[in-house]
């Protein structure tokens, strides 16, 4: 009598529609690796764009010796706000156009309150709101903060300061639904 061998399967085989499926998962996840990377770095880009220039502007027009920190205000146009200090240690904020690649405004300590201090005087004034940040702008041709909050009647409200610290005749209240 012949004895028949059975083929012995191994438990590591696998149906080929698992593996056909596995593989066009992970082409998937890498593209979509691939695609989020992307975006994120031209994002990145996009909004530090110009960041060099207006910091060379402002080293190069103003006393400033040593920038802290840039940032961008989207009002009308897009002013780049350079935070630094001179030689002699003052700190100073520099309003820079880039499109027209001017020095809009240049204000030292001296003439500007703490975003502390006006977030305090604000909150006595607004006893019901809920704070979002606050931030440099540039208004109708001055420098102003730009203090974002939701008031008591639940409005998104923008309200603009003097960087003495005294108010702005600007605001803007959104209703949100």
């Amino acid at each position: 009598m012949m004895r028949t061998i059975k083929p012995q399967s191994s438990r590591f085989t696998v149906p080929s529609w698992v593996k056909w499926a596995t593989l066009v998962l992970a082409v998937l996840l890498i593209l979509a690796g691939a695609f989020v990377s992307w975006m994120y770095f031209e994002i990145n880009q996009d909004r530090t764009a110009g960041q060099e220039e207006a910091s060379q502007l402002a080293l190069d027009r103003t006393d400033l010796a040593d920038v802290d920190r840039i940032s961008v205000y989207r009002g009308a146009k897009a002013i780049h706000i350079v935070e630094g200090k001179t030689s002699q240690g003052d700190s100073g904020l520099i309003f820079v156009d880039l499109k027209n690649k001017q020095i809009l405004d240049e204000v030292f300590n001296e003439k500007i309150i703490l975003k502390t201090e006006l977030r305090e005087k604000w909150a006595q004034e607004c006893e019901g709101c809920n704070f979002k940040y606050i931030q440099y702008a540039y208004e109708e041709n001055q420098p102003v903060y730009e203090i974002t909050y939701i008031d008591e009647k639940n409005r998104y409200v923008l309200d603009y300061f003097k960087l003495s610290g005294e108010s702005f005749d600007q605001r803007f209240a959104f209703r949100q639904n």
